[in-house]
């Protein structure tokens, strides 16, 4: 039987030109996270963090990753939290 883990991803955009919007949209597409809420970081750019349940089984985190830093407007992923799910 497969596990899942619970991720939090920071998602920083490229500017603070960048449509978050657009972002977000892409994000619920590609991958379609459990939650995604703005963070503020500095001088009015806001980064984008996501919850999202990943199969424990190797590559998924890297896929699910992977997919994230395709979407246009994306400058940087990273991993932020992990918690093994019952």
């Amino acid at each position: 039987m497969v596990g899942s883990v619970i991720v939090t991803f920071k998602i920083m955009p490229e500017g603070v030109e960048t449509d978050l919007d657009s972002v977000e949209k892409d994000i619920k597409k590609e991958i379609n996270p459990q939650r995604m809420e703005r963070i503020p970081i500095a001088f009015g750019l806001n980064a984008v963090q996501i919850i999202k349940l990943v199969d424990e089984i190797e590559g998924e985190m890297d896929r699910v990753t992977d997919k994230i830093k395709s979407i246009k407007g994306v400058r940087e992923v990273e991993v932020v939290g992990l918690t093994r799910s019952l």
